[in-house]
């Protein structure tokens, strides 16, 4: 039972239900296909089936990080320390589906593309992440709307 309640599970289990919450609203942005083409909320809930599933394997590898830390009777203090980098993701995927109709796909995707790296790495060779955000984005850009035919939404309309 204690093991339940450790602080770093119940991190993740918020992280999870901030995901599933996610998904759900996701969902409810509309229906991903329509006449056989994808729709704009195709990439919405693709995000959260990512977020969903990353986050349940988060939960899981933690859960099996302190199972093995207490069959083998270490301290608590050395049982993982706090990493916030799921919520800076889980708040990076929310500022990114709030901005995506304000300004539009390109500097939305490439500011959110950005921040997982950064969030994930650090702020060196910042140029390098810069130019490598760009790329995916403008990928993303090619994929969705010249490949699939998905009418993205721009900063000029």
């Amino acid at each position: 039972m204690m093991m339940l309640l450790n602080r770093n599970l119940v991190f993740l289990y918020l992280v999870f239900a901030l995901s599933l919450g996610y998904l759900i609203t996701a969902i409810n942005l509309g229906s991903p296909l329509s006449d056989g083409r994808v729709e704009p909320s195709f990439f919405p809930i693709l995000l959260g089936l990512f977020s969903v599933t990353f986050s349940a394997i988060l939960v899981f590898r933690e859960f099996a990080s302190i199972k093995r830390s207490s069959q083998l009777a270490e301290d608590d203090s050395s049982v993982g320390k706090a990493n916030y980098s799921p919520l800076w993701v889980m708040l990076s995927i929310f500022i990114y589906i709030m901005a995506f109709q304000v300004v539009g796909y390109f500097l939305s995707s490439f500011l959110f593309v950005l921040s997982i790296i950064v969030i994930f790495s650090s702020l060196d060779k910042i140029i390098q992440k810069t130019i490598i955000s760009l790329i995916i984005a403008a990928l993303g850009y090619l994929v969705f709307e010249q490949m699939f035919g998905v009418r993205l939404p721009a900063l000029w309309g």
